[in-house]
């Protein structure tokens, strides 16, 4: 009996690895987006800080002390306005990155079933040529009984 040999294993086997790829630069991207919004967080987190010890203070505080505060909230305003757009940045490629993904992974599938929809052609036409074989040899077991009578 033949090998089945699949004419389109090394495409398959592109594919598979292309898979792989998109599997872990998604991995790579998810934790750089994760990285992104915990940065945010820290930046509210100290916007949040620094607005309740500016309002603390303001009684007490000269107006030089005053204007160096809210210089530094609207510097923190500018850096959370910046790190959403890094954030929405990160959540966009994570996206992209999924949608190749899902990509390659229907791209996979679909040789996958062409291989085995090949298979299983191969294994009719092995069937055939078999039952084809066993024919021939009850054919020529019958012609040399009939042959010896």
């Amino acid at each position: 009996m033949a090998r089945f040999i699949f004419k389109l294993q090394s495409v398959l086997n592109l594919k598979q690895q292309q898979e792989e790829s998109k599997k872990n630069e998604l991995g790579k991207a998810i934790q750089m987006l994760e990285a992104e919004r915990s940065k945010l967080s820290e930046l509210e987190d100290s916007m949040t800080a620094s607005v309740k010890e500016f309002n603390e203070k303001t009684k007490k505080a000269t107006v030089h002390k005053l204007i160096e505060f809210n210089e530094y909230i609207s510097l923190l305003n500018s850096k959370i306005k910046s790190q959403k757009d890094n954030v929405n940045n990160a959540a966009q490629y994570v996206d992209k990155v999924r949608e190749e993904l899902l990509k390659a992974v229907k791209e996979r599938k679909i040789l996958e079933k062409l291989k085995e929809k090949k298979y299983e052609e191969y294994l009719m036409e092995q069937k055939k040529l078999e039952q084809k074989t066993n024919d021939e040899i009850v054919s020529y077991n019958h012609n040399e009984s009939s042959a010896g009578d």
